[in-house]
């Protein structure tokens, strides 16, 4: 639950913003210097997580790649948005 409480923290910097917004907000010292803080306190969480459950997350985020190289292939995804079923 703290996992995703601070991601919607993070969140919160850039709602209801379009890309180049979303880009302006990132070269603001302040405002970077928040949402460091954020994306830290996201990844302590998770990492937190993987160690509680005993999760490798190294060997998870290889499996994870192979899946999504599986799923979307270059060939056919490279410059797509569309979901894998879509392809």
């Amino acid at each position: 639950m703290a996992l995703a409480a601070e991601a919607a923290e993070l969140m919160e910097h850039f709602l209801w913003v379009g890309p180049e917004a979303s880009a302006a907000v990132m070269v603001k010292p302040g405002k970077r210097a928040e949402i460091e803080e954020e994306l830290a306190d996201i990844v302590i969480y998770a990492l937190e997580f993987a160690n509680v459950s005993g999760i490798d997350v190294a060997s998870a985020i290889e499996k994870k790649m192979a899946a999504n190289a599986v799923k979307y292939p270059v060939e056919k995804a490279r410059g797509r948005a569309d979901k894998y079923t879509e392809l």
